[in-house]
């Protein structure tokens, strides 16, 4: 009977697990729907989002949908007041150049931190990447290309040591990958973003931090230009 206790007690605990993994998968799922509905204008500005009109539209209950809607408050992509609820906020250059500012910064942070640690095990990690960016970029898949620049500067970041600059920066890109989404790159950017890379590369490989710092606010400046371009062209914000 104490067997079999023990096992209701350890099955039980399997099936709330899984229950917190769905739920957590939910939100997940929910709160990058959302957000890619707003980036897409398919909720524009001021708009108000009912709990409710969401779950009809995407399938999810109630629960994970209010967990979703308060990530993305936290991002900064809505506003949640008292007897008003969740509306879009104001999409503006402003709130891209923040965005952007506070990805360099953060990558600029962890350099700071873990340049002095960098070893040739972590170089050829930072190198492989770069090395299947590129290629990414030839065959132009779009797609594996966004995660795996994600993935190069996560890694630096990642390196720093400090996990809430981490997952600071991770919630930050997920904004930024869901507005490359929707405008894409520049002519020539991806590119851009390759050369620049190789040369971070090179100075962490040098100890080089003056000069590490130089090449990330150079890439900060080229990426916040070319996405303010995109949007400029694409009338999408005004």
């Amino acid at each position: 009977m104490a067997i079999q206790a023990r096992r209701g007690k350890l099955n039980g605990g399997r099936e709330q697990n899984a229950a917190e993994d769905l739920s957590l998968t939910s939100v997940e799922q929910a709160t990058g729907m959302i957000r890619q509905a707003i980036l897409s204008g398919q909720y524009g500005p001021g708009e108000r989002l009912k709990v409710a009109e969401l779950s009809n539209q995407f399938g999810f209950s109630p629960m994970p949908l209010r967990e979703a809607l308060r990530k993305l408050e936290g991002e900064g992509l809505i506003e949640i007041e008292p007897n008003r609820g969740a509306t879009v906020r104001q999409l503006d250059r402003h709130f891209v150049e923040d965005l952007f500012e506070i990805n360099a910064e953060l990558r600029v942070f962890a350099l700071k931190r873990g340049i002095r640690m960098m070893t040739l095990e972590k170089i050829d990690a930072l190198e492989a990447i770069a090395t299947a960016f590129e290629e990414a970029i030839e065959r132009e898949d779009f797609e594996t290309g966004l995660a795996l620049n994600r993935e190069f500067h996560a890694k630096i970041v990642e390196i720093g040591g400090n996990f809430e600059a981490l997952r600071m920066f991770l919630r930050g890109w997920e904004l930024i990958g869901a507005f490359r989404r929707r405008f894409g790159y520049g002519e020539g950017r991806q590119r851009g973003l390759a050369r620049e890379k190789r040369m971070l590369i090179d100075a962490i490989r040098r100890q080089d931090l003056q000069l590490a710092e130089a090449i990330i606010r150079m890439q900060h400046a080229a990426a916040t230009e070319d996405m303010l371009n995109r949007f400029h062209e694409n009338e999408s914000i005004e």
